[in-house]
């Protein structure tokens, strides 16, 4: 039982648009819909307000690459997405990957992983240079392939960051996800890959970014390891990377000098917590997205953070999320997909009454400005 005074816990729950909506075979697309994996992930989102009774606000960081690659697919995406956010309690924050049909519309110079193999990609193999991709048949009728998903966006120059970012919001103004640039001023790197001239671009932009939501622990990919869990374990722990570098982390450790927990302290939410880099503020992504962890990591974490909040009497901040795609996808869940992991850790919150009287539920946002104040 916990004492009768005690912090709060503040959790901020996420999903992120990736753009990753490539078919899937007959076996698990029985109507062969082109847009099974967004369709699903769709209903998973609207299952989760609902099951909640829209009490748990979702902040959706939505990469504006389905609005790019033909004007057929972006009536598509635009009207499902626009009604699920007048239907929903919600945020909308941008989310960047490097796909090539979005970085053609935002008119910068391309850092193409196919044509140039010194460009990094997370996501390319020997001998696949795509890395994760999605066909499509853009205006002309002509099939395509988009990808540069696994390119990070700290490889552009930040005027061009600059550029692509600001490009990006107007999408989502264009597309009527939102109705003013100044109502998306939260930002999630694709991959997390928020190096200094990311940091720093976001901070230029008219109206500028409030919040950053990219910073995370890469010890929750240490089992696996890989390209990713290497980049992540640089870009977000404790030592300088090269200045020139798309790993650059000079504007994160000054706010962050120890790193967050890298390796060290897995699990411990007590060194991400919100703090300033420069004009922005620091959300961590602290639960990492169910795509890379279980309901038990997630649980695990929020004990943590009830402990946490009890002991120093403020409030504890944590987040957790998943990916729109593979939310609904049924190859990773039972029914629906990687949602599932959410709800999990949630209801589990909901039938302790102990936890769950102390704990707020708050999009990026809000809980920016909570912080703020406090």
């Amino acid at each position: 039982m916990l004492p009768a005074k005690h912090g709060k816990v503040i959790i901020t729950v996420t999903c992120d648009w990736d753009g990753l909506d490539y078919p899937l075979n007959e076996s698990y697309n029985p109507a062969g819909s082109p847009h099974f994996r967004f369709d699903r992930g769709i209903q998973a989102i609207k299952y989760f307000n609902r099951k909640f009774a829209d009490r748990i606000p979702v902040t959706h960081f939505i990469c504006p690459v389905y609005f790019t690659r033909s004007h057929l697919l972006a009536e598509y995406y635009a009207g499902k997405t626009a009604q699920l956010v007048q239907e929903s309690n919600c945020e909308i924050g941008l989310h960047i990957h490097c796909w090539i049909s979005l970085m053609r519309v935002c008119g910068v110079a391309l850092k193409d992983p196919v044509r140039d193999h010194s460009i990094p990609d997370w996501g390319a193999q020997e001998n696949n240079r795509y890395g994760l991709c999605v066909p499509y048949r853009n205006d002309a009728g002509e099939e395509k392939i988009d990808y540069g998903h696994g390119v990070p966006l700290g490889v552009y120059r930040q005027e061009e960051i600059q550029q692509v970012v600001e490009r990006c919001r107007v999408l989502l103004v264009e597309n009527k996800i939102i109705q003013s640039s100044g109502d998306c001023v939260s930002f999630r790197c694709g991959g997390w890959m928020a190096n200094d001239l990311v940091l720093a671009a976001v901070q230029m932009v008219e109206p500028l970014f409030q919040y950053e939501a990219s910073a995370v622990d890469a010890s929750f990919f240490a089992n696996g390891g890989g390209t990713m869990h290497d980049w992540l374990a640089q870009l977000w722990g404790p030592k300088k990377q090269t200045e020139a570098s798309y790993l650059a982390n000079r504007l994160f450790l000054s706010a962050y000098p120890s790193g967050i927990n890298v390796y060290d302290h897995a699990n411990d939410v007590t060194a991400a917590q919100p703090r300033k880099i420069q004009r922005l503020l620091e959300i961590p992504d602290t639960a990492i997205l169910a795509d890379y962890v279980q309901a038990d990591y997630m649980k695990e974490q929020i004990h943590r953070a009830m402990e946490l909040a009890t002991q120093q009497n403020s409030e504890v901040y944590l987040s957790l999320g998943f990916h729109l795609e593979s939310g609904g996808d049924s190859r990773f869940g039972r029914i629906l997909g990687h949602i599932e992991r959410v709800i999990e850790a949630l209801e589990y919150v909901e039938q302790h009454d102990a936890m769950k009287d102390s704990i707020e539920y708050l999009t990026i946002a809000e809980a920016g400005k909570r912080f703020l104040q406090a």
